[in-house]
């Protein structure tokens, strides 16, 4: 199986050219510092729009972007997990809840506007679950569009895959003991293989080592293909099973 990054295509001439998004998620967790080794990473691309906190007596605490005290995000945290799907990377600043805005053009039925976020009408949904891929859960927005464009869903990506064991980032001491965060470096290795072997059965998906980069297989592009113009650039990634990351590409 062979696998490609998918990235919009920044070019006027192009579909992605043609519509533009202006939303906003409903909530988020606020991003803070490690009291201990006061490293601050902030999630860019990790969302999950199918998360409800409504019911949540806190739940204003989750709706404005800020920083917070370390002690007050360990509890904004820990009310939130149960209510993830099983997977999600939990991280400050991570989005919840369903996108709202508006649409402006005319978006394909597969689209992105950013290198993590991907989108759908109920066309390119039902094209990918009708072709069997794995990975596709899409979510209803509270993005309004012009009468006549059909809604725009929200693809849910699980976050996966994994490079081979010579190319995986190494860990550089011992993680953090308060927030986990552990220090790496990379290897020495030129090229960055992906690991066939560790692609779960998931046909598009948030990158492990770089959320913000959205892989898919040959068979969620050969759907995209079939759309036409989706203004979605697709550039073929290396990919290996660990036992030939060591030969000649």
């Amino acid at each position: 199986m062979r696998y490609y990054r998918l990235d919009p295509i920044d070019d006027a001439a192009a579909a992605q050219g043609r519509w533009s998004l202006d939303a906003k998620r409903r909530w988020g967790l606020p991003g803070t510092e490690c009291p201990r080794c006061h490293s601050s990473p902030l999630a860019i691309a990790l969302n999950y729009p199918s998360v409800d906190l409504s019911k949540l007596h806190e739940e204003r605490e989750y709706r404005k972007a800020r920083v917070a005290p370390w002690d007050e995000y360990v509890q904004l945290r820990d009310r939130i997990l149960p209510l993830l799907p099983p997977g999600a990377v939990v991280q400050p600043g991570i989005g919840m809840g369903p996108l709202a805005g508006r649409v402006r053009g005319r978006p394909s039925p597969v689209a992105m506007d950013s290198s993590w976020n991907l989108f759908a009408q109920p066309e390119g949904v039902e094209r990918l679950l009708v072709a069997g891929l794995g990975g596709i859960k899409s979510v209803t927005t509270e993005i309004k569009a012009a009468r006549d464009v059909p809604p725009l869903l929200e693809m849910e990506l699980q976050v996966g895959g994994d490079y081979v064991p010579e190319c995986r980032p190494a860990p550089a001491g011992e993680p953090c003991p308060v927030c986990g965060v552990q220090r790496r470096r990379r290897p020495a290795v030129g090229a960055e293989w992906l690991d066939s072997s560790a692609m779960h059965g998931l046909d598009v998906f948030r990158f492990t080592w770089n959320p913000a980069m959205t892989v898919a297989s040959e068979r969620f592009v050969a759907v995209l293909r079939d759309l036409g113009d989706t203004g979605i650039r697709v550039t073929e990634v290396a990919v290996r099973w660990p036992a030939e990351a060591g030969s000649s590409p």
